[in-house]
C-alpha cells in the first residue's frame, strides 16, 4: 500500500493530501498562481524500461521492447514533435537578443537637362549594419521564453509516455500470445481424451453393446468433441492474431510467423511495501501537465504585459557615397544613427485584453485537467495494488483446483473402465478440469496484466525516484 504524506502539484497548486493511504485521500484544487521556481523532472530511461527486471525472462522481452522502439513510428512521430518544441524554444529565446541585419545598396540613376536634353547620370551606393533591439522591462519576452521551455519538457514528458506505453503494450501481447498458445495446449488435450471416449463408445457400438443410454452417451461426447474442435479453432485463429500484432507493434511485416514466448515470465520479486508516493511525479503524463500549467501561467502574465508599453533602441551604422564604389571604404562616408522608441497600444478594439482572458480560461482548462490526471493517476494505481494482493490469492486457490480436478478426472476414468459410473460422470469430470486449467491460465496472465497496469500507472519501476530541479 502507498502512503503518501503531501503531494503539492507544482503550478497548478493541487495540493493531493493522503490521511494514511491514497484511499484517504482527500484532494482540494486551488486555482493556479505563478511559481517561485520551476520544476523540471526528469523522466529517466532506466525508471520507463527498469521494469522488465522484474521478469525472469528480461532478456528476450527487452530484445523485443527494443526492437519495438528503434521502429516504432509512434515514437518517430512524437519525437519529431520535440524537435518542434525545441525549435520554437529557441525562437522564443532568440526574442530577447538583438537582431542585426547588413546590407549593400547600388543604384544609378538617369535624367535629362536643358533644352539640349543633356543627360545627368548620378549613382548612388552605401552599406548598411542595422540593430534593433526590444528591451524586455517588463519581462514579456521572458515569459514567452519560459512557456515555450515548459512546453519543450512537456512534449518530452510526452515521448516518455509513448515510450513507456509502447513497452507495455509489447510485452501485454506477447502475455495474451501466451495464454491463448497454451490454451490451445489444454483444449488439444482435453480433446484428446474425448476422441478417446468416443472410440469406446464407438467400439461398444460396433460389437452391438449398445443401449438406449449408449446411444445418448455417444451423442454427448460427439458433441463435446465438436464443441472442443470448435473451441480449438478459435484459439488458433486468435493465435494468428495476437502475432500479427506483435510483429507490427515490432515493426515487422505482419505475416503471422513469430513464436513469442513457450511459457508466461515469473515475477523475480513482489510489490515492495511502502511504495513512495512521490514515485508519480516522475510519471509521464503527470510531468506533461504540470509544465503545461507552467506554460499556460507564463502565457497569461506575457498577455498582461502586452498592455504596457514597449521599449526598443535602433542604431545603425554604414557608408553612403554618390561617387564611386571604391568610396565606400573611405573613413568619411561613415555615417551613423541612434534612435530609441517607446510604443504604447491606445486601441485595438478590445484584442489584447480579450487575449488576456483567453489565456486565463485556457490556464483554468490546463490546471483543471491537470488536477484530473492526477487523481486518475492515484486510482490507477490503487486498483492495481489491491488486484496485485486478490490477483495472488485467487491464482493459489485455482492452482489447488487444478490438482482437484486432475485428480477427479483420474478416478473418474478409472472407475468407468470398472464399470463403476458411466460416461457422462467422465465427461464431467473432464469438462472441470478443462475448466480449472483454463482459468488458471487466464488468471496468471491476468496477473502479470494487472503488473504491467502497474508500471504504466507508476510511470515505471518500483526504484528510480523523481530527479526534480528548480529553474528559473
Amino acid at each position: 500500500m502507498l502512503r503518501p504524506t503531501s503531494i503539492i502539484w507544482g503550478l497548478a497548486s493541487l495540493w493531493l493530501v493522503g490521511c494514511s493511504t491514497f484511499t484517504n485521500l482527500n484532494p482540494a484544487l486551488v486555482k493556479p498562481s505563478a511559481p517561485n521556481a520551476w520544476t523540471a523532472v526528469d523522466v529517466s530511461n532506466g525508471a520507463v524500461d527498469g521494469w522488465l527486471e522484474d521478469f525472469d525472462q528480461e532478456r528476450i522481452l527487452r530484445a523485443l521492447v527494443d526492437e519495438a522502439i528503434g521502429k516504432s513510428y509512434d515514437l518517430g512521430t512524437t519525437l519529431a514533435r520535440v524537435r518542434q518544441a525545441t525549435a520554437r524554444a529557441n525562437i522564443a529565446g532568440a526574442a530577447l537578443l538583438p537582431q542585426a541585419t547588413a546590407g549593400l545598396l547600388g543604384s544609378r540613376s538617369q535624367r535629362l537637362r536643358g533644352s539640349n536634353f543633356d543627360k545627368i547620370t548620378a549613382n548612388q551606393f552605401s552599406t548598411t549594419f542595422d540593430i534593433s533591439w526590444e528591451l524586455d522591462v517588463w519581462g514579456r519576452l521572458r515569459n514567452l521564453k519560459s512557456s515555450a521551455l515548459a512546453d519543450l519538457r512537456a512534449t518530452q514528458a510526452d515521448y516518455q509516455a509513448v515510450r513507456l506505453s509502447l513497452a507495455v503494450n509489447v510485452i501485454s501481447n506477447v502475455l495474451n500470445l501466451v495464454e491463448v498458445q497454451q490454451q490451445s495446449e489444454v483444449t488439444m488435450q482435453s480433446l484428446k481424451s474425448l476422441r478417446t471416449n468416443l472410440d469406446i463408445l464407438d467400439a461398444k457400438l460396433e460389437a452391438g453393446d449398445v443401449d438406449d443410454r449408449t446411444a445418448l452417451e455417444i451423442t454427448l461426447s460427439r458433441a463435446d468433441v465438436l464443441r472442443a474442435e470448435a473451441s480449438l479453432a478459435a484459439s488458433q485463429r486468435q493465435a494468428d492474431a495476437l502475432k500479427r500484432v506483435v510483429e507490427s507493434l515490432l515493426g515487422r511485416y505482419p505475416e503471422g510467423a513469430i513464436q513469442g514466448l513457450i511459457d508466461f515470465p515469473t515475477l523475480k520479486r513482489e510489490v515492495s511495501a511502502g511504495l513512495p508516493s512521490e514515485l508519480l511525479l516522475r510519471r509521464p503524463d503527470i510531468v506533461a501537465a504540470e509544465q503545461r500549467a507552467i506554460a499556460a501561467t507564463e502565457d497569461v502574465q506575457a498577455s498582461w504585459k502586452a498592455l504596457l508599453p514597449s521599449f526598443t533602441i535602433n542604431s545603425g551604422a554604414g557608408t553612403s557615397t554618390t561617387n564611386k564604389f571604391s568610396d565606400l571604404l573611405d573613413p568619411k562616408a561613415l555615417v551613423w544613427d541612434l534612435a530609441g522608441r517607446v510604443s504604447q497600444t491606445v486601441f485595438q478594439g478590445g484584442r489584447l485584453v480579450a487575449g488576456v482572458e483567453l489565456s486565463k480560461a485556457q490556464r483554468e482548462e490546463i490546471a483543471s485537467r491537470y488536477a484530473e490526471t492526477a487523481l486518475q493517476a492515484f486510482r490507477e494505481v490503487e486498483t492495481a495494488l489491491a488486484a496485485e494482493a486478490y490477483y495472488l490469492q485467487q491464482q493459489g486457490k485455482l492452482e489447488a483446483a487444478v490438482e482437484q480436478a486432475n485428480l477427479a478426472e483420474e478416478l473418474a476414468l478409472g472407475q468407468y473402465q470398472k464399470g463403476l459410473v458411466d460416461i457422462i460422470t467422465v465427461l464431467e469430470s473432464q469438462r472441470r478440469a478443462f475448466d480449472s486449467r483454463s482459468n488458471l491460465l487466464r488468471v496468471r496472465n491476468e496477473r502479470l496484466q494487472n503488473r504491467l497496469d502497474l508500471y504504466l500507472a507508476l510511470g515505471g519501476d518500483f526504484d528510480h525516484r523523481p530527479t526534480i530541479s528548480s529553474q528559473t
